[in-house]
């Protein structure tokens, strides 16, 4: 009977850790949004597109607001809304702003918290990810990723109540 009981259990734990490794994947825009100046859209998004290519080119201090709540940025049609971003940052002032992340495909997604990944591609500058707070929540260096929590206490059309929780992982050294 204790042989048994021990291999239900080896099973079922078996069982559960393959879930514990999903991978998740995004599909990546197939081109770059690519910014000279500050823009408040990024429309480059196919059907099907998670991730998002930014490239930062005005050599100065230039800031990408995207509206989660907005049509234009994350439509409630076939369009998927970014929640991945590579970005290439050609100054070190360079901003990636997320206004109203609790919004997902128009949708107010306040009894969820969305999360939102921050990579810089580039191989020269950093560049900050804020919110409606207009804190800086993460730098990214080059080769840097940051994993953002976007969570909204209270009214989420009120843009102040939207705030990102951002990942600030050390370096570490063998």
């Amino acid at each position: 009977m204790a042989r048994r009981l021990s291999r239900l259990l080896t099973l079922s734990f078996l069982s559960c850790w393959r879930h514990l490794f999903a991978q998740r994947a995004f599909k990546l825009s197939s081109s770059a949004c690519t910014l000279t100046a500050d823009a408040s859209n990024c429309q480059v998004f196919s059907a099907g597109d998670a991730a998002l290519k930014v490239v930062f080119n005005a050599n100065a201090a230039t800031t990408l607001t995207l509206d989660m709540s907005s049509a234009t940025t994350c439509s409630s049609s076939s369009l998927y809304c970014p929640q991945v971003f590579a970005v290439t940052s050609d100054h070190i002032q360079n901003v990636v702003k997320l206004s109203k992340c609790a919004y997902y495909q128009q949708a107010d997604y306040s009894s969820h918290i969305l999360t939102y990944t921050f990579m810089n591609v580039g191989t020269q500058f950093a560049f900050t990810v804020h919110d409606d707070a207009g804190d800086g929540r993460a730098v990214i260096p080059p080769g840097g990723l940051r994993e953002c929590f976007c969570y909204c206490a209270g009214t989420c059309s009120t843009a102040a109540n939207n705030r990102l929780f951002c990942t600030h992982a050390g370096s570490h050294t063998r």
